[in-house]
């Protein structure tokens, strides 16, 4: 199992019923994407077992400038 940071300008606050349903999905970036979005972002912090992501230990808003 892995822990990655997921960041995406979605916030669900229910995303831990259906991780993998979640709308954050829809617009979701790594880290190394982010750096053109103006957008707020929400980091989520997932840990995946391969491509499947299992639990969700953080949410964070981001304030972006």
């Amino acid at each position: 199992m892995i822990t990655e940071k997921v960041y995406s300008p979605v916030f669900d606050k229910d995303i831990q019923k259906n991780i993998s349903g979640s709308p954050i999905w829809g617009e979701a970036y790594h880290r190394d994407e982010i750096d053109g979005i103006k957008k707020p972002l929400t980091e989520y912090t997932i840990k995946f077992d391969g491509l499947k992501p299992i639990q969700v230990t953080k949410i964070k808003n981001l304030k972006r400038s």
